[in-house]
């Protein structure tokens, strides 16, 4: 449940990390498994939003997906790439504002983790957790319409077209399930553990990578490998632009791909690279030397880079997400910084006591972001002014969604909420329509 101040809560978890065997692109055993580790934490309950509402229950209710026409308004009919967009912006308004409340919680039990940021089609969330499911989840109400179960974790965020849901696993495997029903139409192996996203490109391919460097693109319809390319290091992405994708690499590379598998180009930085963004003209990336660069889609030239970090460990790691003209990047020092996404010019930045490893949403003329201070935090987009903050009741797991006024997240102690707020007067007043997904 959602914390209110004075509440003891935490969660110690360590992720089960375990090879498959069927592997198409890659062989051999993983020497070494990611470990997340969690300590027990103390609420400060410092000027936090109260919240009242409902629980759901971690079991399956009968049903099916809702029509597209029932989905969330603004929001897409299809999700092909994490966040839905390639500026990584995953709001759909209205903007909303305190009083929060909250219309339901789906709590497992299992104590694991939501990293798995959920996708939004026809009223149905989908998304994964570290308990090795799956979930489809009814928007309105939190009911559970179906689960899929993997014998490992889920952190990448999932794909969605109108017939199938396609994700990656902990397991090496690469699944394709029924929308509806959440049978399996088919599985794949890939070598190693996937923490990267889904991606659908050009309707006829699934595309992802693994942590040993792998990218690979599937057949939609049956799961054969079509090509494969080699990056080295953890893979994150991607993102995607017609017929063009874009990976990094946690060894710093930003590499773009069309939809034939040929290498258009490829950067190496010095670094880890986070996920990437881009607004149709460029790629924007954070690198953990404390630097934001913006690269040329058309052959990944330096457009501009800013250094807005002095200390160069694990500063610049959170995906960039563009906002029209802006560009808002989290960092491991906790702050987040807005730039100009045109010159690289720092226009504001706000501090906060914890990491920011996750991206944020912005509809309107609010900012929402997961901060590992365990809040929810509501921010000015102009100014970056601290409206509100909500206590989530653990760490920062998913990055939030907002669609239809309503806000989706996870935490990583094992707990989905969907909260909802009132209408942002500033939005009212200005006719702005909040939607923010557009690149």
């Amino acid at each position: 449940m959602i914390a209110s101040a004075g509440e003891r809560v935490g969660e110690a978890a360590e992720d089960r990390r375990r090879e498959t065997g069927r592997a198409f692109l890659v062989g051999g055993s993983l020497a070494a498994a990611l470990v997340f580790f969690y300590f027990l934490s103390t609420l400060t309950g410092a000027g936090g939003s109260q919240l009242q509402g409902t629980t759901a229950g971690s079991g399956s209710t009968p049903g099916i997906i809702l029509p597209d026409q029932m989905a969330s308004a603004g929001a897409p009919s299809a999700w092909t790439q994490a966040r839905s967009s390639a500026s990584g912006n995953a709001a759909w308004g209205p903007a909303v504002d305190a009083p929060f409340s909250r219309l339901w919680e789906l709590d497992p039990g299992t104590g694991r983790e939501f990293f798995s940021a959920p996708a939004i089609v026809g009223g149905v969330l989908y998304f994964g957790c570290n308990d090795g499911k799956l979930r489809a989840v009814n928007a309105a109400s939190g009911s559970v319409i179906w689960s899929f179960q993997t014998i490992c974790g889920i952190c990448g965020e999932p794909a969605v077209d109108s017939s199938g849901v396609y994700f990656g696993a902990q397991d090496g495997t690469l699944y394709a399930l029924d929308r509806g029903t959440g049978a399996r139409m088919w599985s794949a192996g890939v070598g190693y553990h996937i923490f990267c996203d889904t991606g659908i490109l050009c309707d006829t391919l699934v595309i992802t990578g693994n942590s040993m460097g792998k990218i690979c693109a599937l057949g939609i319809s049956d799961g054969e490998p079509v090509w494969s390319n080699e990056l080295g290091g953890l893979v994150l992405g991607p993102v995607i632009l017609d017929s063009i994708c874009v990976f990094t690499t946690e060894n710093g590379k930003v590499s773009a791909y069309s939809a034939s598998g040929n290498c258009l180009w490829t950067r190496s930085f010095t670094g880890q690279s986070s996920a990437p963004a881009s607004d149709g003209e460029a790629v924007f990336a954070g690198f953990s030397d404390g630097t934001v660069r913006r690269l040329d889609l058309s052959d990944g030239e330096v457009d501009w880079e800013t250094d807005i970090v002095a200390s160069s460990s694990r500063t610049v790691l959170a995906r960039p997400v563009l906002v029209d003209t802006l560009l808002l990047v989290g960092t491991c020092d906790g702050r987040l910084v807005c730039l100009g996404s045109g010159g690289g010019r720092v226009l504001w930045e706000q501090s906060f006591e914890n990491w920011l490893q996750l991206p944020p949403a912005s509809a309107g003329h609010r900012v929402y972001l997961a901060c590992d201070d365990q809040r929810l935090h509501v921010l000015d987009l102009a100014t970056g002014a601290k409206l509100d903050s909500l206590e989530m009741g653990g760490y920062a797991g998913t990055a939030p969604v907002l669609a239809d006024g309503r806000l989706y997240f996870g935490t990583a102690a094992g707990e989905f909420f969907a909260l909802a707020g009132s209408p942002c007067r500033e939005d009212s007043q200005d006719g702005v329509s909040g939607q923010g997904g557009a690149t």
